[in-house]
């Protein structure tokens, strides 16, 4: 195949890949959430409890980046930052109830826009499949 053929096949990647997250955005931006928020959320539920360093990590950022995105998803209450009890160097990160129940809804949010998109985008997906 050409170089003109990947490069097309490379924009229209790119065009789906935008168009999935602005619907993805849509839909949790009723919520009050960005899409960071909301990926930090999901780690934390996959990972609880789990520290700020894991969350850093995960982020790909110093631990006083990872510390003060956490600081505002903990102010508005769906998270809990607590001092470890073995170690007290460390603080935990865990899900509030209310962070609990926006992670919930908002994956139902997230499973209806990816349905729509797979719908929209079946057969580009598969071909990315099989790479």
């Amino acid at each position: 195949m050409s170089d003109g053929y990947y490069e097309s096949a490379l924009l229209r990647l790119r065009r789906v890949t935008a168009y999935f997250n602005m619907r993805y955005e849509d839909a949790i931006k009723k919520d009050n959430i960005t899409p960071v928020q909301f990926e930090i959320l999901l780690f934390v539920d996959s990972s609880a409890p789990c520290s700020v360093s894991d969350v850093a990590q995960f982020m790909v950022v110093d631990k006083s980046t990872s510390s003060r995105v956490l600081r505002g998803i903990e102010e508005r209450g769906l998270i809990a930052v607590e001092f470890d009890q073995e170690d007290r160097r460390r603080r935990r990160v865990s899900l509030t109830v209310d962070g609990q129940i926006l992670v919930d809804t908002c994956k139902e949010q997230w499973l209806t826009v990816e349905k729509e998109v797979c719908s929209k985008y079946d057969d580009a997906i598969e071909h990315l499949e099989k790479f």
